[in-house]
């Protein structure tokens, strides 16, 4: 009998552990919308990024941009990746001169985006 309560405990402390794994609080949910915002924000204020320049025309280039949230809530840049170095130089300047306020549940959070710069041919 003993043997049974204590199996029956045991499954009942993973059942409760598993649901309490899964469970997404409305503090999670606020905080991925947030994210969301900010990424869409970030993309905006990258894809202003004068470009005309840096790439040949027909030519497209791919740039990995990775941010951090300070403590002042504000949006910096840590990281660009790509290969075309003024096209780096570009985004890395146009982030600086944006004023992307984060909430402060995200300070010490870091967002990666995508973006590909591309240049129509005439």
């Amino acid at each position: 009998m003993k043997t049974i309560r204590t199996a029956f405990f045991a499954l009942v402390c993973l059942l409760l552990a598993a649901n309490l794994g899964m469970a997404t609080t409305p503090d999670k949910q606020k905080i991925e919308k947030e994210k969301s915002i900010l990424l869409d924000k970030i993309h905006k204020s990258v894809s202003q990024t004068n470009f005309a320049d840096v790439i040949d025309p027909g030519e497209s280039e791919l740039i990995v941009l990775r941010c951090t949230i300070n403590e002042n809530n504000k949006v910096v840049v840590s990281k660009v990746i790509g290969f075309n170095e003024e096209l780096k130089k570009a985004v890395r300047k146009t982030m600086e001169d944006s004023r992307i306020k984060a909430i402060p549940g995200l300070v010490g959070e870091e967002l990666a985006l995508k973006v590909k710069f591309k240049m129509l041919r005439w």
